[in-house]
Order: C-alpha cells, then structure tokens, then sequence
C-alpha cells in the first residue's frame, strides 16, 4: 500500500522524464543499489540504465545533490554521500526508502523523539490562537479517525489533516513551515510503525481528547493530551536492545 499526502506540501521535484529519473535513483540511492562512499555508474551508464538523455541524468543529479544525497566531481564523478549529510526530513528522500529497509526504522525512532519535542507546544498554542475555522477542523479530523473499521488511507489522510491544521493554527509562521516535516514524519509512522509493526491502532480517544482541549481553548490540557498521545508513538519507536554478544 502506497500513502500519499493529502496535504500540499509543494513538490520540490521537477516534471517529466527528469522527475522519473530523481525517482528511480533516489530509491536506488535509499535502498542500497549505490552504497554511501561509492561511485555511481557514469553519465552515458546511467542514461542507458533510465532511457533517459544524459542532460535528463545531469538534472536529476542536480536535484539529488540539493537533497545531499550525491556529491558530484571532476576527478571522480557522482559519488554517493554518508547518510548522515542526507535531508533526512525532506519527504522525498524518507518515501524512497522501502518500508523494510533497517534504516526507517532508526529514522522512525528519531523522528518520533522530535514530534515530541515540537508537537504538544503546537498544540498549546493552537489551544490558544487557533480560528473557529481551525477548531471545528481539529475536531472534525479527529472524530473522523476510525483505526478499527475505516479504510487506512482515510485514516492518513484524517491524521494528516489534523496535526496540519494544528501547525496552521498556532498562527507562528515558522512553525507552520514544520509542516513537511511533521507530516513526513507521520508517513514514517505509518509505514514503520502502524502499517509495518504496531499491533496497537491509531489512538481516535487520544487525538480526540487534545481536539477537545483546543476546542475549550484549554491550552496545558492540549499539551498535556499532545504528549500522551504521542507516548503510543514513543513505545511503537523504542528501538530494540542489543543482543549481548
């Protein structure tokens, strides 16, 4: 099952045949087929393995050096950059990696401890400045939620739209630009952790409980429900431990 954003997050890829080649390499790049440190096939390689012109390879690797995902050079060519200088929040690069993969599920665990830090705030002040427009949809997103009956993309798209408009309304223009991140990071939690892993269903009583603290304009209950809500998130997260060797 694929889950796609049913909010705007303005698409940072290009169009065509150069937007195919981002693709397809991105996915290469995120699931292993061009390890980090290693030399990627060369242009005309490249072209050949795509379809594509080589000017259409050129860009695509323009657009995966912005995402810190390659490093291009004279003297070597395209060289596939160590994980830790990727844009790990950028939605593209978590949506190329195949749900499997061990890395989304670090990336899960550490994404999670940032929801946690952010979101219970946002939700504060969103008890405290959010429009009548905005409270009713809060509301209506979180009753919308139907984790044990309802069509799983309904149930994204609800999610989505709910923690959405919870940016939007704490009327802070930089935190309303953590959008793409907040809501990647939901993807991630979709398809690591409720679609992948959890056995225990998104929580409609916990994202209704801090619609309702927003609703009275009750903004230490909507921080305090936020956090609850969000430790379902932080137990699916906890990495497991080691085994001793």
């Amino acid at each position: 099952m694929v889950l796609t954003l049913p909010v705007d997050l303005g698409s940072s890829l290009p169009t065509g045949a150069t937007k195919i080649a981002v693709d397809v390499l991105g996915r290469r790049i995120a699931n292993d087929a061009y390890r980090p440190g290693e030399v990627m096939p060369t242009e005309p390689e490249l072209a050949s393995s795509l379809g594509v012109s080589r000017a259409t390879v050129r860009d695509a690797i323009k657009v995966l050096s912005g995402k810190g995902m390659v490093r291009t050079a004279r003297r070597y060519g395209t060289r596939v950059r160590p994980v830790e200088e990727w844009n790990l929040l950028d939605a593209d690069v978590a949506a190329w990696h195949d749900p499997t993969h061990p890395r989304l599920q670090v990336m899960f665990a550490e994404t999670t401890e940032l929801r946690g830090i952010i979101e219970p705030q946002a939700a504060a002040l969103a008890a405290a400045r959010a429009t009548d427009r905005q409270v009713s949809a809060i509301v209506e997103a979180a009753y919308a939620m139907h984790p044990q009956s309802g069509p799983v993309e309904e149930l994204f798209a609800a999610d989505c739209t709910f923690h959405a408009t919870i940016l939007d309304a704490t009327g802070n223009l930089l935190m309303r630009q953590l959008r793409p991140i907040i809501l990647t990071m939901l993807w991630i939690s979709y398809e690591y952790g409720v679609l992948a892993r959890s056995e225990e269903p998104v929580s409609r009583e916990g994202h209704i409980k801090v619609a309702e603290a927003i609703r009275k304009r009750d903004a230490a209950g909507a921080q305090r429900e936020m956090t609850q809500m969000l430790e379902l998130n932080r137990r699916t997260a906890a990495l497991p431990t080691p085994e001793p060797d």
